[in-house]
């Protein structure tokens, strides 16, 4: 598995997520047009899932084409402090510098982000 500090030079959308909920299905539809419009300019998804059920999580992110891990510490990963996160999914933005340089609630609200960044 990479490490997010391995996408260095990269645009990254980092990613928190259930995928057992029911907004999952349509949050992963969103990723994956942004992940196809701008993945050749650099973007990479860096999505980090806090499913209790390996399984399911396995089955589910079989076929996302982005970078998919699992926290099975789940809503007592240290993630959840470190980057304040009040819901799920939560997506920041990692610019080419490693630096976090935006968070949103939901994917529709960062795409002008990503492309100031690009």
């Amino acid at each position: 598995v990479r490490r997010l500090s391995d996408l260095k030079n990269n645009v990254v959308l980092l990613d928190f997520t259930v995928y057992n909920h029911v907004q999952a299905a349509g949050h992963n539809l969103a990723l994956r047009e942004l992940y196809n419009k701008y993945h050749d300019k650099g973007l990479e998804i860096y999505q980090v899932s806090f499913d209790p059920d390996e399984h399911f999580w396995k089955t589910s992110a079989d076929n996302l084409p982005w970078i998919c891990v699992r926290d099975a510490t789940g809503a007592y990963s240290r993630y959840v402090s470190l980057y304040n996160i009040q819901n799920l999914p939560s997506v920041f933005l990692v610019d080419r510098e490693n630096t976090l340089n935006a968070r949103g609630e939901n994917v529709e609200d960062i795409e002008a982000a990503i492309r100031k960044l690009l």
